[in-house]
């Protein structure tokens, strides 16, 4: 017979513990279990997983929370809910059909209703909304994450706005009913998303394309006036940044694949050029220049190192003949 080395005994041991560990820690979240026979009279936990008598199970967490589960033959099947910490009022109530989900909804602590999922199958969920006075908020129908179809309602549940076979507006509101973000959807998908500042000022505005920024992002202060300007391919910043303090210009970037790559520039009273340096790939490289009363002052740097200007100049000059030999031998090939 083998014997077992000492440290696959640890390790044995070490898994056993852990795994009791893990079973006590999920025992600890559990203050005490009911077993409910569905004709009302209790039964015994081995009387209960050895029969699978239909009726309830309920557990109360040390939370405060109590889960009360529905069961048939063994398996969920009917109303599963969860109280709010320490209350009897409902949070949340999921409905199985032999094991599936089918429903969800979520309640207020004054038992109103706030969102209803309804499974119709794995790819096709409605979700409706409420606004906190019960009134409709929006109803909406997605496949996995495409949205079919929306309905979006003010708080005189009249419609303002609808999804329609996948193109429409689609408005999201805050907990005081105010419009936080609007998108324009098209194919199921948004390809524009605004959001707002609580008085109703234009927050951002984001270009989408798949789900990534592709276009110009803006983003504005509360009074309106620009923040910036972001050009971004695929959601990777490429072109000319713009920045702005109380509305001027004061800083300007070029990027190339996400990366600083031209000239930054900086203003004052978004006009007078005050700094200019070159980027390339991520790093300083070229001229640095600040003007000040009339004149100038130049600093270099290659690949990010501040250098002289005679040295620059030689790396500049190395550079470029590698750079046409390189050519060369590319046109021989």
């Amino acid at each position: 017979m083998k014997r077992l080395s000492p440290l696959l005994i640890a390790l044995s041991g070490l898994f056993i513990f852990g795994c009791q560990n893990s079973s006590k820690d999920q025992d600890e979240n559990v203050v005490s279990k009911r077993y409910i026979h569905k004709y009302g009279y209790d039964v015994s936990k081995e009387e209960w997983e050895g029969a699978t008598y239909p009726g309830q199970v309920v557990t109360t967490l040390r939370n405060g929370v109590t889960v009360t589960s529905s069961y048939e033959d063994g398996i969920l099947n009917g109303a599963t809910t969860y109280t709010f910490p320490h209350s009897n009022t409902i949070e949340s109530l999921n409905i199985y059909e032999r094991g599936n989900l089918v429903k969800k909804t979520s309640y207020d602590i004054r038992s109103i209703p706030q969102k209803e999922q309804v499974f119709f199958s794995p790819s096709h969920t409605k979700v409706t909304r409420w606004f906190q006075k019960g009134t409709p908020l929006s109803v909406e129908e997605y496949h996995n994450q495409e949205l079919l179809e929306g309905e979006y309602f003010n708080e005189r549940n009249e419609t303002e706005y609808r999804v329609t076979k996948g193109s429409g507006v689609r408005i999201t509101r805050d907990q005081h009913e105010n419009v936080v973000a609007k998108e324009t959807i098209k194919g199921g998908f948004p390809v524009l998303r605004e959001t707002f500042h609580t008085h109703g000022i234009p927050h951002t505005v984001i270009p989408l394309s798949g789900g990534l920024i592709h276009g110009e992002k803006k983003v504005f202060a509360p009074t309106g006036e620009p923040i910036s300007v972001e050009p971004y391919m695929k959601n990777v910043l490429d072109g000319i940044a713009t920045y702005y303090q109380n509305g001027c210009r004061y800083l300007e970037l070029q990027y190339k694949n996400g990366r600083k790559h031209g000239m930054e520039r900086h203003f004052v009273d978004g006009e007078t050029i005050v700094e200019e340096t070159e980027w390339m790939d991520g790093q300083k490289h070229g001229p640095s220049i600040v003007f000040f009363d009339g004149m100038s002052r130049t600093r270099y740097f290659y690949n990010n190192q501040a250098v002289s200007k005679e040295r620059y100049r030689e790396l500049s000059e190395i550079e470029e003949n590698i750079a046409i030999m390189n050519d060369r031998a590319l046109k021989r090939d």
